[in-house]
């Protein structure tokens, strides 16, 4: 079990590229709508400044000075964070109001006006990076699923009428199995520790189960895959899975940096969960598939009992 899992996780580390692939395609569609439309409000708001402060006696050229001076002194060697507090309606407000304040007398007439404009930037810059986030979601999602395809096609295919029956099965026993997880922590609390681990065996019971009603149903008797030797072996497998990947993901981190760390390990992980998830299946399905390639017939149903004489 064990050696076949980690089988499984190596040969299809091959797909490493393919959710890092659809989540970058996502990034930069976002980003393709996101940095023209931002830049767009930006300009925008600085046409609503001039026009607010059209009838006053102010050097814009000095007042741009000041703007990109405050936007220099963000800590640029944190991008990420320096563009959420550039956007920020607080850092935009007082930017703009300090700049005025110190070019013109009584600057706390236009200060409405002002943070009306700067509301109305950071609504449209919002809706753009709410629009980011969708493309990403998508894009990890899309991974995800091209991911769970690939591996299945190569560890354990499904007739189309078996994944719904696997799923009616998964939904009323993964239930079961919460609600007892529940109930036993309501009755004491420090039993989560216990029941993690409870939780992962039931699982993988729950994963033999199914795997035996897609793959092993009148190929292979009952008790030779649904057993406790079986599911643990399953948790220790996928345990070992987690822990190559976590650590093959620190160690990305040490070498390279966070960001690098960061897209390893996303893959890495998606990978880990989605062979994880059908380690039960490949293993049932294989032992099948052993046995009827040798010729060999289980008796898969008790016997009959033998005529009166």
């Amino acid at each position: 079990m064990i050696k076949h899992g980690l089988k499984n996780f190596a040969y299809n580390l091959k797909y490493f590229f393919t959710p890092l692939g659809t989540l970058a395609l996502g990034v930069v569609i976002g980003l393709s709508i996101l940095i023209p439309s931002v830049i767009s409000s930006a300009a925008t708001l600085a046409e609503n400044v001039k026009t607010i402060l059209a009838g006053s006696s102010i050097d814009f050229t000095v007042l741009q000075d000041s703007v990109v001076k405050a936007v220099g002194d963000l800590d640029w060697n944190n991008p990420l964070s320096a563009l959420q507090t550039m956007i920020s309606e607080e850092w935009l407000t007082d930017t703009l109001n300090a700049c005025i304040d110190a070019l013109i007398q009584s600057s706390e007439v236009y200060t409405l006006q002002l943070n009306a404009a700067v509301e109305e930037f950071i609504g449209a810059a919002a809706v753009y990076f709410i629009i980011l986030a969708f493309f990403i979601v998508a894009g990890i999602a899309a991974g995800f699923f091209l991911t769970k395809f690939l591996v299945r096609r190569n560890m354990a295919k499904r007739a189309f009428r078996k994944y719904f029956l696997v799923s009616a099965i998964d939904t009323l026993l993964v239930a079961a199995a919460a609600i007892l997880t529940l109930w036993l922590f309501a009755l004491w609390q420090p039993s989560v520790f216990i029941s993690t681990f409870v939780w992962l065996f039931i699982c993988g019971v729950i994963a033999l189960i199914e795997a035996y009603a897609v793959h092993g149903y009148k190929k292979i008797g009952r008790e030779k895959v649904i057993n406790a030797k079986n599911a643990a072996l399953l948790l220790a497998t996928n345990l070992i899975i987690f822990i190559l990947a976590w650590v093959a993901t620190v160690i990305t981190v040490v070498i390279t940096n966070g960001a690098v760390g960061l897209f390893v390990g996303f893959a890495l992980f998606e990978i880990a969960l989605i062979v994880i998830s059908m380690n039960a299946e490949s293993y049932v399905k294989t032992v099948a598939d052993s046995l009827t390639a040798s010729g060999v017939k289980e008796d898969c149903e008790p016997s009959a009992p033998p005529a009166a004489a």
